[in-house]
Order: structure tokens, then C-alpha cells, then sequence
């Protein structure tokens, strides 16, 4: 958790997206496009992707920056915000990895 809240603190560069449901969102792929930062308002995670065939693994969305575990409704809303705003970001579509 500590290295998502140094990220959360230093961020730069990461899309910024004002939301319809009143959530300020920012989105980032890390390293070397097998992470990703999410940031729902104060509310920050890095969840598992492989950027460059646009997959998403949300098996690894389970905390928050906080400590505070997320439940499997949360995670569907998230991975759909994720998708959504993923295809706003970077112009590409994010698919779920499903094995």
C-alpha cells in the first residue's frame, strides 16, 4: 500500500478525467505497461494489465491505498470505470483477462 500512496503523492502525467457521477478520476500506466494507477477521488489502486493487448486482470484489484479491501460489487464498478475511462484515456479498448 505504501508504494501506491508515494505514487498517489508524486503522480505526474496521469489522465485526469472529471466524471458525470461527481468523481474526479486519474488513470496511468506504470513501468512498463503491466501496471496500472486508478484514483477515484482520494481513493487510489494499482491493479495488473498488459497495455500493449489492452487486458486487464481484475483479480488484482483487492485494496485500496487505504488498506480497506474491495468487495466483488466494488470491483465490477471499478473494472467497468477502469474500461471505460481506460478507451478516454488512451484511445484503446481494455478487455478482462479471463482464464
Amino acid at each position: 500500500m505504501k508504494y501506491v500512496k508515494e505514487i498517489k503523492d508524486t503522480i505526474t502525467g496521469a489522465y485526469v478525467i472529471d466524471a458525470v457521477d461527481g468523481y474526479r478520476y486519474k488513470l496511468k500506466i506504470l513501468g512498463r505497461g503491466d501496471e496500472l494507477f486508478f484514483q477515484k477521488d482520494d481513493d487510489a489502486l494499482i491493479c495488473e494489465i498488459v497495455a500493449r493487448y489492452g487486458v486487464i486482470n481484475p483479480k488484482s484489484i483487492t485494496r485500496w491505498d487505504n488498506g480497506e479491501k474491495i468487495s466483488d460489487e466494488e470491483r465490477d464498478f471499478i473494472l467497468e470505470t477502469i474500461i471505460d475511462l481506460y478507451k478516454k484515456a488512451y484511445k484503446d479498448d481494455l478487455v478482462v483477462f479471463e482464464k
